[in-house]
């Protein structure tokens, strides 16, 4: 290719990549920032000359800024990729100090010797928020319902059970030779009553406006214990955040999406969901000893995918891998933000 060709194409290059509405990002081996377009300035509110010779950790938030170095070393030694050719959801950290969510593609660029890492980086702040309204309107409604079933449904099926009960008393008195189908009726009334109620919290959990999220989840691990005889425990380490209503429903639908799957896929026999609290970073484990989980990159599975998006919506990371020779671990880690600190 001639010299001017050469120009041309550059000139063309530079075109495109200082129009496109996705940021791009290039950093080098070390992690240092050699250039920005346009977009990528606009997203994160600084200028490229600002940032060019500095770490790319000024647009990643804590803790995971403090992560990514070793992410680059380990990537580098064992080929390993932890983002590197991955199209993931993570969370960007703007000039003024606001978080925000961000799809990121991270491919790798070699340069004669030299290798370079390019992010392609999209703001995706306003479809987390239509899917959040989305996802309040569903839980409202799943809500109404549940309390519907406990309240209406509820109330009738507890007189019902009451008046078999004392029909039996009365032909029992009588020496009725009735008076045992009649127990048996007041039998099956309470088995459907305890059942619907089970279904009522699993739809909506009560619980968790009452005594706030380690309340729901203990009640979720009896219900495990009564409905599908798991032996189902809750473990609690540290002092539990004070969680925003939304927030809490977040992480007790993925621990309770967990726990389903560990009984319906993995025929699990005993489930422990663990609760983690450090100074910077919140745990929430799910652990079980069933028949293990194999990963599908095609298609990650329905529950799967609800659950990345809530930890998405919460800011967090979650990861689902077996655990040890059987069984299947889900873990989600939250970065706990600093006083002061804000997210959009």
């Amino acid at each position: 290719m001639k010299r001017d060709e050469r120009k041309e194409w550059a000139a063309r290059l530079d075109a495109i990549i200082n129009t496109v509405v996705d940021g791009i990002i290039t950093i080098d081996e070390r992690g240092i920032i050699e250039s920005m377009n346009p977009a990528a300035e606009r997203i994160f509110g600084w200028r490229a000359r600002d940032l060019a010779g500095r770490s790319v950790n000024n647009l990643i938030p804590h803790p995971w800024a403090e992560h990514h170095d070793g992410y680059i070393r380990r990537y580098l030694k064992t080929g390993k990729a932890h983002i590197i050719g991955i199209g993931r959801e993570v969370r960007g950290l703007r000039k003024d100090g606001t978080t925000f969510p961000m799809d990121l593609a991270v491919s790798e660029v070699r340069i004669g010797a030299r290798r370079l890492f390019t992010g392609i980086v999209r703001d995706i702040t306003e479809r987390k928020r239509a899917d959040e309204a989305i996802a309040r309107v569903s839980e409202e409604e799943r809500r109404r319902l549940g309390q519907e079933l406990h309240d209406g449904l509820g109330q009738q099926l507890t007189g019902v059970t009451l008046l078999a009960k004392a029909l039996q008393s009365r032909l029992a008195r009588d020496g009725h030779p009735a008076q045992a189908d009649a127990a048996e009726v007041a039998m099956l009334l309470g088995r459907v009553l305890d059942d619907m109620r089970r279904h009522a919290h699993g739809l909506y959990p009560v619980e968790l406006e009452r005594g706030g999220l380690a309340a729901a989840l203990e009640e979720l691990a009896l219900t495990h214990r009564q409905l599908y005889g798991v032996d189902c425990r809750l473990d609690i380490c540290g002092a539990m955040p004070a969680f925003e209503k939304p927030a809490a429903l977040h992480l007790y639908r993925i621990a309770q999406e967990a726990a389903h799957n560990a009984v319906r896929h993995g025929a699990a026999k005993h489930i422990c969901i663990r609760l983690t609290r450090s100074a910077s970073l919140f745990l929430l484990e799910v652990e079980d000893d069933g028949r293990g989980y194999r990963p599908r990159k095609s298609n990650p599975g329905m529950g799967i995918q609800i659950m990345r998006y809530r930890a998405g919506v919460l800011g967090a990371a979650l990861s689902v891998r077996p655990s040890g020779r059987r069984g299947t671990r889900v873990r989600l880690e939250w970065p706990l933000p600093p006083a002061g600190r804000r997210s959009s």
